[in-house]
C-alpha cells in the first residue's frame, strides 16, 4: 500500500492509482557505487556530473512530498531526460496534470507537447536571464522543492548515502524501493 507504483502503462491506469493529482514533480536521484573492475562497465557507471561511479533513478512525487512512481535503477551515465523517455513516463500522464521538473529535462516541451511542463528559464553566456524570468525561476524553484524535500527524506537511509558495495544491482534497486516505502509509510502514519 506504501510502495511506488514501478511502472505506469495507460492513462487510465494513472488516474485509477492517483485520481486527485494536479501536479507531478520528477527528478533524478544518484548513488555512488564502488568502481567497477572492467572498463566497458566503469563507463557506463560513471557519472561526469557527480565525477564519480553511480546508479540512477527517477522519482516523481505529488504536493505532500509522497513518492508515487521509482523507476528502475540504471547505471549513472545517462541523464535524467534520456531516462524519462526510456521509461516511457510521458506517453502516460494526463494533459490536465501539471508536470514540474528541471533544467534536466531539455527538450520535454519540444517532444512531449501535450504536457503541461513546468521549467525553469535557462542563461546563457550571451543571454542572461531579464529580472521576471529570474522571478519566474524563483517561483518555479520554491514549487518544485517538494521533490527535493522528498529526495532528502529516502536519502535517510545510509543504504542510499555512502557507497554501495554490493555487485548485484537488483539489490541496489530493492534498497530504493523499500527507502520509498518507508518514506511513504511515514507520511501517511507520523
Amino acid at each position: 500500500m506504501v510502495l511506488p507504483k514501478r511502472k505506469i502503462r495507460t492513462v487510465e491506469e494513472f488516474m485509477h492509482h492517483f485520481p486527485e493529482i494536479k501536479d507531478i514533480f520528477i527528478d533524478g536521484t544518484e548513488r555512488p557505487v564502488q568502481r567497477p573492475q572492467k572498463g566497458k562497465a566503469q563507463r557506463k557507471h560513471y557519472s561526469g556530473k557527480q565525477k564519480e561511479h553511480t546508479v540512477r533513478n527517477l522519482v516523481v512525487t505529488d504536493e505532500q512530498t509522497a513518492i508515487l512512481c521509482l523507476t528502475p535503477t540504471k547505471p549513472g551515465s545517462r541523464q535524467d531526460y534520456h531516462r524519462f523517455k526510456q521509461s516511457q513516463l510521458g506517453e502516460h500522464i494526463p494533459t490536465d496534470v501539471g508536470v514540474w521538473v528541471d533544467l534536466g529535462f531539455m527538450g520535454i516541451k519540444k517532444d512531449y507537447p501535450q504536457l503541461d511542463v513546468v521549467m525553469p528559464h535557462k542563461s546563457s553566456k550571451h543571454h542572461p536571464l531579464t529580472p521576471d524570468q529570474k522571478a519566474d525561476n524563483q517561483t518555479i524553484s520554491a514549487g518544485r522543492i517538494v521533490v527535493e524535500h522528498a529526495l532528502a527524506g529516502i536519502k535517510r537511509f545510509r543504504c542510499l548515502t555512502d557507497t554501495y558495495r554490493n555487485k548485484s544491482q537488483s539489490l541496489a534497486d530493492l534498497f530504493m524501493l523499500v527507502a520509498c516505502g518507508l518514506w511513504n509509510y511515514h507520511l501517511r502514519h507520523a
